[in-house]
């Protein structure tokens, strides 16, 4: 069979699997002929240079790099070898074998490191450091030592691929250190540090000897300089190596602070419950050792040598980790330990500091971040905070030259330092305020040296403004908003709510003139507003500023709104604030410095502006201070309108002397001779208010010309007129409060035309309408930024709100004193504006009369069918037709009578201070303009007859009274 078959495939030929060896054949002879034909072949001499680059550089890249072939090869023998070079080091005592595994050590670490093999990399660091046998009581032999230097070497050579393995190389550097303090005859650090803590373990006499052994044959064997030169070798590090080798050393430093420092090298926790040296389990939150501080020194020393050649962006990067440690130990319950580190901050940040900051970097507000951090840790202790405190004041009086964004991180420090639970740590931080203002003002204000900070550029062809640039843009507005965090910073020592541990008078009253020294930075235009970036929705953000303004004027007042926001807060703070029997001292100050601002710089706001800041600032601030006085004035009533039981009640301000009064020339002059007072000369805004301020303290009459006379210190004696409600803000600063809308009238308004009238003046006749007559309220608000409302907001309800008498009475004097302050101005105005004004004041009093008129007539109508509804039920009851506890009306007869007093009060008066005036209006105006007013009058007088008259409305009154 298989014969035949042989037969059968011989007649056709080779078989396939010949064919395809035949194939094979004639490829590779063609491959060899092709190659031979390539080792032959020469490059032509006319060959581009070009060509022969591209050649040379398409071998470079095909070829392969030593890493790659050697990765492989280490990744598979680093295991066996390093258990044989282990092993080798433990066993052996020869020299030579003991140096051929060190070098086995350093070349493989090396390999690991360049090789990106961590693991590996890790197992070799951390088994050389244990053999080095530091952290652990035992005695060093040579090849431990040879381990120490071995280790030393390698830190410095190839620190820039080390990554995590250099927490136990600094491990055993730190243990180093101790060693060293032994070797000199002196305590380590965590003995001196110990202070406090008696429950710490102390190691035995032999091991101590022990220690200064190992320490005396390091100390002669390692130079302390190669120490030094792993620290100082930082610099040449890149910055992903210089950020591990922070990131380790804070983790060293953290352990020690917790003494906790030889985890990692003998595998022993200090800090978990283990015996100390006699056997004693130790529980306190230190490890046996104690704190030390040994690589917190040494992390300054680096922040030294890296701060001047790192790039600032890179030196942010490193800082952030450093500067998070230096917080956190900052706030650390040892107190050597806490005040080491903020000692270090300081003395970094002077350094920091001595290197100007260009515009658009905010690397000083990420540098003096930790002294914020700390402050505003709830832990940290009274002492920390002084400290602080004081290293705040130090570099602002050596360094506010270079101050930039550093500013915001002090303003914020400072507001802190208002909220604190300590009186010290409150005084002093409005202490380095007053100083900054006076001894540093011109550095903050940015006028040393930078003239366009301050200064539009202008073409000298045209002699016109030409647009800033972006720079100058950005310049400008971090400026104002730098101004804005310093006015923040002296409102937040303004008491505005009731606190625990409320801020001391004197402190808020100081605070107070601040303000009106910012307002007189503002008007000399030391300050300039922002250009851009205005809003009104989020106070805590810059650009804050009023609606309904162009955006110029809107630009303005994003600096001013702080201020006046903040002493609006002040007029209508809840806060209690009486001293020697003087009350709301607070409240009444804040109307001081807000009168004086808008007195003097008052020309500086158009129209628009005036309206804002009458219908956001003054009169909500008025209106709550009104509404949330809860005192027993509220219910005085006197007996008849003519007889007033509320003679206690103050009166307003008179007008202030003009600014270059002789009188508060000498007070001025006499405040700048004070020890205690600055030697900067005081704004007008500042003076008057400083001279306000000493006739309230030594109860003056009101005559600021004479105030210079209060300050001289031979006045022993205060003559202070005491209140019988002090608490009250109705009897104390209500009269002021709403006296500054005549003074406006006065001094600003008549000065602004015609559209005062139009515009301003109906603002301010609506709220005197509400306090004579009475309304339903509006929704509104005032920004008290800072307090502990939601959203920094105080608002009025929606509900009906009706004047007590004592407002009646202040709001009618108010009346006459907006006539007399028109009167008085009939030197400066022509007589069209003159007769506009007393038209309207006419119009508008005249519609107040009828409106009491009206609400008069109706309560005695509903008073006298209440009274005899009344009367019908009662007999009714005796009767048997009506059960007796069948719910009685809303509101009786009784109630409504202290309202219809008060319309009558209201009626009273008007028609007492009209009589005053009413004469002196016939030269301005005709009879047609006096005629409503007259109307009133009389259909007042009317009523007031009818009222008298009715039989049934008297024996209302004579029920009440009974």
């Amino acid at each position: 069979m298989f014969e035949s078959l042989f037969v059968f495939e011989g007649p056709f030929g080779s078989s396939a699997e010949d064919r395809k060896r035949e194939k094979f054949r004639k490829e590779r002879e063609e491959m060899m002929a092709a190659s031979e034909q390539m080792f032959k072949k020469r490059p032509s001499k006319n060959m581009s240079s070009r060509k022969l680059n591209l050649d040379s550089s398409t071998q470079l890249t095909d070829s392969v790099s030593p890493a790659d072939v050697v990765k492989p090869m280490f990744d598979v023998t680093w295991g066996p070898l390093i258990g044989t070079l282990s092993q080798v080091l433990e066993s052996s005592t020869n020299e030579t074998s003991i140096a051929l595994c060190l070098s086995g050590f350093v070349y493989s670490i090396r390999l690991a490191s360049h090789s990106g093999m961590s693991l590996a990399r890790n197992t070799f660091v951390n088994s050389l450091a244990k053999f080095t046998t530091l952290g652990s009581i035992k005695e060093m032999k040579s090849k431990n030592i040879e381990c120490i230097r071995t280790l030393l070497s390698i830190a410095i050579i190839d620190g820039e691929y080390l990554g995590d393995s250099w927490s136990p190389i600094l491990q055993c550097i730190s243990q180093l250190g101790r060693l060293h303090l032994f070797a000199s005859g002196l305590d380590s650090e965590d003995q001196f540090l110990q202070v406090g803590s008696p429950q710490l373990t102390k190691i035995s006499e032999a091991a101590r000897e022990m220690e200064e052994n190992n320490g005396k044959a390091v100390l002669a064997a390692v130079n302390e300089v190669l120490i030094d030169k792993v620290f100082s070798s930082s610099v040449t590090l890149s910055a992903r190596g210089i950020v591990n080798f922070i990131d380790q050393l804070v983790a060293v430093s953290e352990a020690e602070i917790s003494g906790d420092t030889k985890r990692g090298i003998s595998g022993v926790s200090a800090s978990g419950g283990t015996k100390g040296m006699q056997g004693k389990i130790t529980t306190s939150g230190h490890g046996i050792e104690g704190p030390r501080i040994f690589s917190l020194q040494r992390l300054v020393e680096v922040a030294d040598y890296n701060m001047d050649i790192r790039p600032r962006l890179t030196w942010s990067q490193i800082w952030e980790n450093m500067g998070n440690h230096f917080a956190k130990v900052g706030c650390n319950e040892n107190a050597m330990v806490s005040m080491f580190a903020i000692d270090a901050l300081r003395q970094l940040s002077f350094k920091f500091l001595e290197k100007p900051e260009l515009t658009d970097f905010n690397f000083q507000r990420l540098f003096l971040k930790p002294f914020l951090l700390i402050m505003e840790n709830p832990g940290s202790r009274e002492d920390i905070r002084e400290l602080v405190l004081r290293c705040v004041d130090n570099i602002i009086r050596s360094l506010a030259h270079n101050l930039r964004s550093g500013w915001k991180i002090f303003f914020s420090i400072l507001t802190l330092s208002a909220s604190d639970p300590s009186a010290k740590i409150k005084t002093l931080g409005l202490a380095i305020l007053q100083r900054l203002l006076d001894e540093h003002l011109d550095e903050l204000c940015r006028l040393s040296g930078n003239v366009e900070d301050v200064d539009l550029p202008k073409d000298l062809d045209t002699d016109q403004e030409q647009p800033l640039s972006s720079l100058q843009k950005r310049q400008r507005n971090a400026n104002a908003d730098d101004f804005v965090g310093l006015c923040k910073a002296s409102l937040s020592f303004v008491q505005t709510e009731k606190a625990e541990n409320p801020l001391p008078i004197g402190l808020s009253m100081r605070a107070l003139c601040h303000t009106a020294c910012y307002a007189d930075i503002i008007a000399e235009k030391r300050v300039l507003p922002p250009v851009s970036g205005f809003q009104s929705t989020d106070p805590s953000l810059s650009g804050y500023t009023y609606t309904g303004l162009s955006d110029d004027e809107a630009l303005e007042m994003a600096i001013w709104r702080p201020l006046l926001d903040g002493l609006a807060a002040g007029i209508c703070s809840s806060a209690p604030s009486s001293s020697g029997g003087v009350g709301c001292l607070v409240q009444r100050g804040s109307v001081m410095a807000l009168r004086a601002i808008l007195l003097r710089h008052g020309r500086l706001f158009s129209v628009p502006q005036w309206a804002a800041i009458l219908s956001y600032v003054i009169l909500p601030a008025i209106q709550i201070g009104a509404e949330n006085d809860c005192s027993p004035v509220n219910k005085i009533s006197s007996e008849s309108p003519s007889v007033s039981s509320l003679d206690f009640i103050g009166e307003p301000l008179s007008l202030p002397p003009l600014c270059d009064d002789e009188g508060l020339k000498k007070f001025s002059a006499m405040a700048q001779s004070d020890e205690s007072s600055p030697s900067r000369p005081l704004g007008t805004a500042e003076l008057l208010v400083e001279a306000s301020f000493a006739d309230l303290r030594h109860g003056g009459d009101g005559n600021l010309s004479k105030a210079y006379r209060l300050k001289k210190k031979d006045v022993e004696k205060r003559m202070v007129h005491l209140q019988p409600f002090p608490d009250s803000w109705i009897a104390t600063t209500a009269p002021i409060a709403l006296g500054i809308l005549s003074d406006l009238v006065h001094v600003n308004f008549l000065l602004l035309g015609d559209r005062a009238i139009d515009v301003l003046w109906p603002i301010i006749s609506k709220q005197l309408s509400r306090w004579t007559v009475g309304s339903l309220l509006h929704q509104s608000q005032v920004d008290v930024s800072g307090s502990d409302h939601e959203n920094g907001k105080k608002s009025l309800t929606n509900v009906e709100w009706q004047p007590c008498e004592a407002i009646v009475r202040i709001a009618c004097k108010e009346w006459c004193r907006v006539y007399q302050s028109v009167l008085s101005g009939t030197a400066i105005l022509d007589k069209t504006l003159l007769r506009s004004w007393l038209k309207t004041l006419n119009k508008d009093l005249s519609d107040i009369i009828n409106q009491n008129i009206h609400v008069e007539e109706k309560l005695r109508n509903d008073i006298v069918e209440s009274k005899l509804a009344s009367i019908e039920r009662q007999n009714a009851v005796r009767r048997g037709n009506m059960e007796n506890d069948e719910p009685l009306p809303r509101m009786t007869h009784l109630d409504l009578l202290p309202k219809l007093k008060s319309r009558c009060i209201a009626a009273h008066c008007l028609q007492q201070y009209i009589s005053s005036f009413v004469n002196e209006l016939a030269p301005y105006i005709d009879e047609d303009a006096t005629s409503h007013l007259v109307d009133a009058l009389c259909t007042s007088k009317l009523a007031s007859r009818d009222a008298r008259q009715d039989e049934d409305l008297a024996h209302a009154f004579q029920e009440a009274f009974f």
